[in-house]
């Protein structure tokens, strides 16, 4: 599933269509859709619509529009971007017609991507927790949040109403670099380990979205194009290859019912 990298590459390459109008559109799947009770709505009123800006909340992306917002989630095999030609064919859900020589398209082979085409985003904002690029996340925010939880540290960073845009690959090169084995228990932690954390979480994000996020199998950005970072994993799919610290044998273990890779060596649960 793409995560925050992923989504802001997305969003990246989704620049250009500021200032430019929506001049039609076309639903080939009504599921896309997400609130369908504002498909009338969306008929009505979406001719014309300028586009103020694009942007990022957790892993949502969104468009902002005069008065009104498209918020589109790529779920596991979402595709949104923009092309000069429309190029039918039969993983395309929707598209939208921009300043009549453009197209805004979404493509998605499992249909579980779609969008919200609604008035206001609170109802996004509630429902995730705190970005790892808001101001407000610091190593205080992280001693303060995680110590008073006991839970088990993968199991609390999939969880999108805690820290918003980590998933399974980044859980995992996170908690390699922060020397942290994924079932330890988030009150353990030490301040040192949470400082470690906090700078990790941050670097591996920027890291990742400076090689347009990682493609394992399906995410692709701005007309076909991979993410890169996948070559630049530490731990994430390397079971049976040494560790790039101490040369132990990486192995894969089942977190939370996700495949989960560590070093046994790096990263000692007591």
């Amino acid at each position: 599933m793409p995560e925050l990298p992923e989504v802001q590459t997305v969003v990246n390459s989704l620049q250009g269509l500021k200032t430019k109008k929506i001049t039609n559109f076309k639903l080939y799947n009504n599921k896309v859709l997400y609130n369908k009770e504002n498909k009338l709505l969306l008929k009505r009123t979406i001719f014309n619509k300028k586009i103020c800006s694009v942007y990022r909340i957790g892993k949502y992306i969104i468009i902002k529009l005069d008065k009104m917002y498209l918020s589109f989630h790529l779920r596991m095999t979402g595709y949104l971007y923009l092309s000069k030609i429309y190029k039918k064919n039969k993983y395309i859900r929707c598209y939208f017609t921009i300043n009549n020589n453009e197209y805004l398209c979404f493509e998605d082979v499992r249909k579980f991507g779609g969008f919200y085409y609604h008035e206001s985003i609170n109802f996004i904002k509630n429902k995730i927790g705190i970005d790892p690029f808001n101001i407000n996340f610091t190593n205080n925010w992280v001693i303060e949040n995680l110590t008073k939880k006991n839970c088990q540290m993968k199991n609390l960073l999939l969880v999108q109403g805690f820290i918003c845009g980590l998933g399974n690959i980044y859980i995992d090169e996170v908690l390699w670099k922060s020397k942290i084995h994924p079932l330890k228990k988030s009150s353990t932690l030490s301040k040192l380990n949470c400082k470690n954390l906090h700078k990790n979480i941050i670097e591996t994000l920027k890291n990742s979205i400076n090689h347009h996020g990682t493609t394992i199998i399906n995410f692709k950005f701005d007309n076909m194009k991979s993410g890169t970072y996948k070559n630049k994993l530490n731990v994430y799919g390397r079971v049976d290859q040494n560790c790039k610290r101490c040369n132990n044998k990486i192995i894969k273990i089942k977190v939370a019912g996700r495949g989960t890779y560590i070093c046994q060596k790096c990263q000692k649960l007591n």
